[in-house]
């Protein structure tokens, strides 16, 4: 059957009433109770007259907790690496590593993001976070004067470029004192830059629709975010008009969340109308949603995202409907539950301790009451009642009578309170894994409970263990949450950005990665405690300076160290090495210094030398000779041609002197 908008709408509104998370539901009423135990709200049984502290066990654990994980995620250099799968992509995934870190951590608050997805989990079951490219414009006026027409049209070609206003004027130029003028402008524009960068928010627990038979983000078949915006934020973010304007209030919905109960702790007022005067400013309720459907009617359910407005008590309008390839949520919890998608909070582990000792405490203080203003046993007509209720120190009592006025004595329940106290704490303890040494405890008491060092450390490690498995679950969601920001980046950046790492600017170029997405994501999780890994890697430095005094037997070279130091001080709490050590894979080979020569071998190079040279001298006078002795026969018998001409020469003109004469004598006998 053909999926029509109608029966898409039915579907949709199906999926978010019968979601885990919806109002009235018990995951709902689970989480609101939380809450009001971390807040240290009233129970609802106290009695006027009698002690009413609360006792805040949730809230304490929970602090405990936090400062731990938070160490174990933000202490290095980076809070995940990208492992590359092969040889050929060693490269990248550094790359990857240090860009989506810096995205998360520089361009996102990252601390503040994961203290509280952290912190939701550990009191309200789940602790979630969306992850989204958005995309931004960023908006400034500018002014010119005196444009020329060039100028002027070089301005409005620019694509950002919005003229606002612009005025003609005209400048006089002298041209050989031939007055001529020439049209400028004067401009005012609107720069109008489009941008995109990924976004990461919390999102509180409460804003979470789930499909009851997910245990998982990734096999869930829905997850919807709902979320409330006025008419004005919807029609902004390009949504139909006409829709948004059909969608009605808010109504009681919003009052039937956590939102509520958080809110209450610094506002007990809550507005109770959200139907503004001004209809756009009305705020409606609106969901967005990640279902599989068949929406194409092929058979096979394909994830799609789809936008709905309203709420269940209206009908729900839908105003955005696109294919999707992932479900852009990451999700956390630090107890999971087999085969569930929420797991426990420590309000589920402790919850009714809580109760339990506030009730202890309460029964102790009034007993303390008691003891220092006990009710008293009056002879009617014997004393006067206003002197008795008048508890004034030095006050006097007027009686009739020696023995009209005696003092009820009630139990002393001290002692045994505070037992018992003692007792409801170490309930606690073992159900969270939080002990006092965790909490601040004075060092004494451990000394008193613990007569050695060794004892202390068992204790310590066995504590730590719970915290540190709390954090392994935590990374799972970790992992999703920087996977999926890496898609995002690689599928929407689309130029190149350059960043600040350890005090060099490098260009990335997400473009080069895109169907890369071969890496696995590595949470930074170490045994034991801080002070333990500082102590290891100190005996670590110690055996490889001692390798390397002795050759190093090629286990020990010089990057091996600077790994050793580069961790101590991640440890320690520096996340720049460089600012200390030089990385000896950044510094370029250095030349081998050259050794002293041996003075036997200079004499014997400089005895050869020498006799090179003698013999190169007389090669070269030999050449010399040669080519005088070449010379000179070419001059001599350059002579002896000239000679031979000039023989030939005066022979010739000696015949020709002859003829001459001959001529001129048988001339003289003709005339004869």
């Amino acid at each position: 059957m053909k999926l029509t908008k109608d029966r898409l709408k039915s579907l949709i509104g199906q999926e978010i009433t019968n979601s885990l998370g919806f109002y009235g539901g018990e995951i709902s009423l689970q989480r609101k109770n939380a809450l009001k135990f971390y807040l240290g709200e009233p129970l609802g049984n106290e009695v006027e007259g009698q002690s009413q502290v609360r006792s805040q066990d949730v809230l304490e654990v929970v602090e405990s907790i936090l400062p731990s994980m938070m160490r174990v995620f933000t202490q290095g250099e980076s809070i995940v690496r990208f492992e590359p799968q092969g040889p050929e992509d060693v490269e990248y995934a550094d790359q990857a590593s240090d860009y989506i870190n810096h995205v998360f951590m520089k361009d996102n608050n990252g601390y503040s993001i994961l203290h509280t997805m952290f912190k939701d989990a550990l009191i309200s079951k789940n602790g979630f976070v969306k992850y989204y490219w958005k995309k931004s414009k960023e908006q400034k006026q500018e002014s010119y004067e005196n444009l020329t027409g060039a100028e002027y049209q070089s301005l409005i070609a620019d694509p950002e470029v919005e003229v606002i206003e612009v005025e003609d004027t005209a400048t006089e130029l002298d041209y050989d004192n031939m007055d001529q003028m020439e049209e400028t402008f004067n401009v005012k524009v609107k720069r109008v830059k489009d941008y995109g960068k990924i976004c990461v928010e919390n999102v509180p627990p409460e804003s979470m629709l789930i499909s009851k038979s997910a245990t998982s983000i990734e096999d869930s078949n829905f997850i919807g975010q709902r979320v409330f915006k006025t008419r004005s934020e919807l029609i902004d973010m390009g949504f139909d008009k006409k829709l948004v304007n059909e969608l009605g209030p808010a109504d009681e919905d919003i009052y039937n969340t956590e939102a509520v109960t958080r809110r209450s702790y610094d506002d007990e007022t809550v507005p109770q109308d959200f139907q503004n005067i001004d209809p756009l400013l009305t705020v409606v309720a609106v969901t967005d949603c990640y279902m599989k459907c068949d929406f194409d009617n092929d058979g096979i359910a394909e994830l799609r995202h789809i936008v709905v407005g309203g709420s269940s008590q209206n009908v729900y309008h839908i105003l955005e409907n696109e294919p999707i390839e992932e479900i852009p949520f990451a999700m956390v919890t630090a107890i999971p539950m087999p085969h569930r998608f929420f797991g426990l909070s420590i309000y589920d582990l402790i919850g009714d301790v809580q109760e339990i000792k506030t009730t202890l405490l309460r029964q102790t203080l009034n007993n303390a009451y008691l003891q220092n203003n006990a009710r008293t046993v009056v002879v009617d007509g014997q004393a006067n009642i206003d002197d008795i209720l008048n508890s004034r120190a030095g006050g006097i009592v007027r009686v009739k009578s020696a023995g009209a006025v005696t003092p009820l004595q009630a139990p002393n329940f001290m002692q045994e309170g505070l037992a018992m106290i003692s007792k409801v704490d170490e309930i606690r303890e073992s159900r969270s894994g939080v002990s006092k040494v965790q909490m601040g405890l004075d060092s004494d008491t451990i000394n008193k409970s613990h007569t050695t060092a060794t004892s202390s450390n068992i204790m310590m490690n066995a504590s730590t263990q719970r915290i540190e498995l709390y954090a392994r679950n935590f990374s799972e969601g970790i992992k999703r949450m920087f996977q999926g920001i890496l898609t995002q980046v690689c599928k929407y950046q689309d130029q190149e950005r350059i960043i600040q790492l350890r005090g060099k600017f490098i260009p990335m170029n997400p473009r080069e990665w895109v169907h890369r997405y071969n890496a696995t994501v590595q949470v930074g999780i170490g045994a034991g405690s801080q002070d333990q890994k500082l102590e290891v890697l100190g005996r670590v430095l110690a055996v490889q300076e001692k390798l390397i005094g002795t050759g190093g037997m090629g286990i020990v070279d010089p990057q091996k160290i600077y790994n050793t130091l580069e961790k101590y001080l991640e440890n320690a709490g520096y996340k720049d090495a460089s600012q200390f050590f030089n990385n000896p894979a950044n510094i370029p080979p250095t030349q081998p210094k050259p050794k002293k020569p041996d003075p036997t071998l200079q004499l014997a190079q400089a005895e050869l030398q020498r006799q090179q040279q003698k013999d190169q001298a007389e090669l070269q006078l030999k050449a010399r000779k040669q080519q005088s002795d070449e010379i000179y026969k070419t001059e001599k018998m350059n002579l002896d041609q000239q000679k031979l001409a000039t023989e030939i020469l005066k022979q010739e003109e000696g015949k020709q002197l002859d003829k001459e004469k001959l001529a001129t004598q048988i001339l003289k006998e003709g005339i004869n």
